[in-house]
C-alpha cells in the first residue's frame, strides 16, 4: 500500500470546509461534543477529493480493502459502515430473488430476515437443537443442511449463523462441501468470529472452512468502532459485480471515515500483532478460574474468547447475575439460565482476575439457594417452511390482536428478544402455543423485546389472510 487511508485522512489539511458534514471540521459542533472529541473532528469527512469512494473505489480505500482480504483470506472484500446487517442483506440480494428458495438456519439473525423480505425468497427454516441443561441453542448441523438440501433440491442458497453468540460453531468444512455438491454457494453469517483467522487455536475461519459469502462484524471482536464490518467473497459461485450492486442498494452515501479508516488499522493491528495478542490473552484465560460451571459443548468447536457461565446451581437467571455484577461489570448476554461475557483485545489478566473474585463473592451469598429447574423448551422442526414468506407476510393486510386471541394466526411481525436477537417467531410463521409462552417467559426474565410493534406484548400484529 503506497499510501494508507488514514495517511489520507490526516492529510485533510484545508481550512476553509465548504462541505459537509455540518459541523465544518468541529466549528460548528455543539460545545459539549467538542469538548468530548477534540480535534478527531477534524477527520470527521466523507467522500472529499484524495479519500476515494465506497461505492466504487479506485483509490486508498480500495488498496485497503485488497489488504484486508489479503489478510483475512478472501478474494475480495468491502468495507460496510452500515453494520454487519447490511452485509448480510447485500449477500441476500446478490444470490436469491423473488420466489427462490433458501435455506436459512432457524437460529439467523433478525436481519436475514430483513434480507427474505427484501427479497422475496422462500425460506425453508433448518432447526436447531435446544441444549436441556443450558436452554441455548446449538448450531446447525451437517446433517440438517443435508437433509434440507435432499428435501429441497431447487434451492439456491444456504445460510448459517457460525459462530453462535456463544461462541459454538457448526462443522463448516463438511457443511461447505455438502452446499458445493449441490453447486449452491455458502452464506455464512460470522458477526461474531471475525478473529478466527488472528490465531490457530480458534475454530477454523469461515472463509478458510470453503464459505463463498461471510460477513463479519469486526467491531464486536475486533479493534474498530461499533457499527463497522466487512463482507467477504471467495470463489466465483457468487458475482462480485452483483455483490458491489447490492451494496449500493444498502449501504449510505455518506459513509463515515473514522468508520473507514478504523476497520484499515483494525487490520493492520491484526496482521502485525493479532496472534501475538491473542496468544496472551489465551494463556490469562487458561490460568483463570470460575466458581460457576463453564459451557462447554462436547464435539463442537468453540470459542474460547467467549465465556458462557451457569447461573442456575445458585438460583439465578444470568439476568438477576448481570444485575448483581453492575455497575462495575457489564456482561454481554445474559440468559434465563446463564450469563455470557466477550473477552477480548482489551481484557486484561486484572480484569480477568477482578471478574472471578466478584463472581466468587456472589457464589458465597447464594450457592445456599436450590438449583433452578430445567426450562420446558419444544422442540424446533428439523425443517419447516412457513405459512407465508417474510415478504407475504410483511405485505399482506395485517391487524393487532390479543395476545391470547394472536394463538395458531399467522406473525405479521418478526419478534426478537434481546439478547440475542434470535427471533422466537419470524414473520410468516404461526403463532404457536410455545411461542406465546416463550415471549412471556423471556419478558419476565428481562429480555428487551424488539420488533414487535406493542412491546409490552398486550397484542401481536397478525396477517389477515
Amino acid at each position: 500500500m503506497t499510501t494508507s487511508l488514514l495517511a489520507a485522512l490526516l492529510a485533510q489539511n484545508h481550512t476553509i470546509p465548504l462541505h459537509t458534514p455540518g459541523h465544518q471540521r468541529g466549528r460548528g459542533m455543539e460545545p459539549l461534543l467538542r469538548a468530548l472529541w477534540g480535534t478527531a473532528l477534524a477527520q470527521d469527512l466523507s467522500e472529499l477529493p484524495g479519500l476515494d469512494h465506497l461505492a466504487q473505489p479506485t483509490g486508498v480505500l480500495a488498496e485497503a480493502q485488497v489488504t484486508v482480504a489479503a489478510t483475512a483470506g478472501s478474494d475480495r472484500a468491502w468495507f460496510l459502515v452500515n453494520g454487519a446487517t447490511s452485509g448480510l442483506l447485500a449477500a441476500l440480494l446478490a444470490t436469491v430473488g423473488s420466489g427462490d428458495r433458501v435455506l436459512v438456519g432457524r437460529n439467523v439473525h433478525r436481519s436475514v430476515i430483513a434480507g427474505l423480505v427484501l427479497t422475496g425468497a422462500k425460506p425453508v427454516y433448518l432447526g436447531v437443537t435446544v441444549d436441556s441443561q443450558w436452554g441455548l441453542p446449538l448450531p446447525v448441523t451437517r446433517d440438517a443442511v443435508a437433509a434440507g438440501l435432499a428435501a429441497y433440491p431447487d434451492a439456491k442458497a444456504v445460510v448459517v449463523v457460525s459462530p453462535t453468540y456463544e461462541g459454538l460453531c457448526s462443522p463448516l468444512v463438511e457443511i461447505a462441501q455438502c452446499v458445493h455438491d449441490h453447486g449452491l454457494p455458502l452464506i455464512v453469517d460470522e458477526a461474531h468470529g471475525s478473529h478466527f483467522a488472528y490465531h490457530p487455536a480458534f475454530p477454523v475461519a469461515a472463509l478458510a472452512a470453503g464459505a463463498d459469502v461471510v460477513v463479519q462484524s469486526w467491531h464486536k471482536t475486533l479493534g474498530t468502532l461499533t457499527q463497522t464490518a466487512v463482507l467477504h467473497l471467495k470463489g466465483e459461485r457468487v458475482s462480485p459485480e452483483r455483490l458491489s450492486q447490492a451494496l449500493n442498494l444498502v449501504q449510505t452515501t455518506s459513509p463515515s471515515y473514522w468508520f473507514l479508516a478504523a476497520l484499515e488499522r483494525a487490520g493492520v493491528q491484526m496482521a502485525e500483532q493479532g496472534e501475538q495478542i491473542y496468544a496472551r490473552l489465551l494463556q490469562w484465560i487458561k490460568t483463570s478460574e470460575w466458581p460457576l460451571p463453564q459451557w462447554q459443548a462436547t464435539g463442537i468447536p468453540q470459542d474460547p474468547l467467549r465465556l458462557t457461565l451457569g447461573t442456575w446451581p445458585i438460583g439465578l437467571t444470568g439476568f438477576a447475575l448481570d444485575e448483581l455484577l453492575q455497575p462495575q461489570i457489564i456482561a454481554e448476554f445474559p440468559s434465563g439460565r446463564s450469563l455470557t461475557f466477550c473477552l477480548g483485545l482489551g481484557t486484561s489478566q486484572t480484569m480477568l482476575a477482578i471478574l472471578g473474585d466478584r463472581l466468587k463473592s456472589v457464589y458465597t451469598e447464594y450457592s445456599h439457594n436450590a438449583p433452578l429447574p430445567p426450562l420446558a423448551i419444544s422442540p424446533i422442526p428439523a425443517l419447516q417452511e412457513p405459512a407465508l414468506s417474510p415478504r407475504d407476510a410483511y405485505f399482506c393486510p395485517q391487524a393487532s390482536v390479543p395476545l391470547k386471541a394472536a394463538l395458531n394466526e399467522i406473525s405479521a411481525e418478526t419478534i426478537s428478544p434481546y439478547p440475542p436477537g434470535i427471533p422466537t417467531v419470524i414473520a410468516g410463521e404461526r403463532i404457536t402455543e410455545s411461542v406465546i409462552e416463550t415471549l412471556q417467559t423471556l419478558q419476565e426474565l428481562g429480555a428487551e423485546i424488539v420488533g414487535a410493534v406493542d412491546p409490552t406484548l398486550q397484542t401481536l400484529r397478525i396477517c389477515r389472510v
